[in-house]
């Protein structure tokens, strides 16, 4: 055939053209399945699903009633605390102030901030 100049892969009794077209395998190795990627939902960050289910559900204006709930109850706390003491929590008494904070680096003598 090579003097004739034929191409073995188109002649049919040849074994390059029996290997390229798959003749004569008996046990021909199956493929491999990939298997399908499932998507599976879960809860995070101390919420269950039923919780993010709900929060997802909820309508703006319900969120929104929630937010100044919770806004009005933080205020009602305050004004209790401030009753109780006689002074609101947080303030100074009038003769002390803070001095700006410094770094160590800056009292060390550093570059100047550059």
């Amino acid at each position: 055939m090579f003097k004739q100049r034929k191409n073995p892969r188109v002649i049919a009794w040849t074994q390059v053209y029996r290997r390229q077209h798959r003749k004569g395998v008996a046990d021909q190795v199956q493929k491999k399945k990939t298997r399908k990627t499932v998507k599976s939902q879960r809860g995070y960050a101390g919420l269950s699903l039923a919780d993010l289910a709900a929060k997802k559900g909820e309508t703006p204006a319900a969120r929104l009633a929630a937010r100044e709930a919770a806004i009005n109850k933080a205020k009602q706390e305050k004004k209790a605390a401030v009753s109780k003491d006689g002074k609101p929590k947080g303030t100074r008494p009038a003769g002390q102030t803070t001095a700006p904070k410094v770094s160590k680096q800056q009292m060390k003598g550093g570059k100047g901030g550059r």
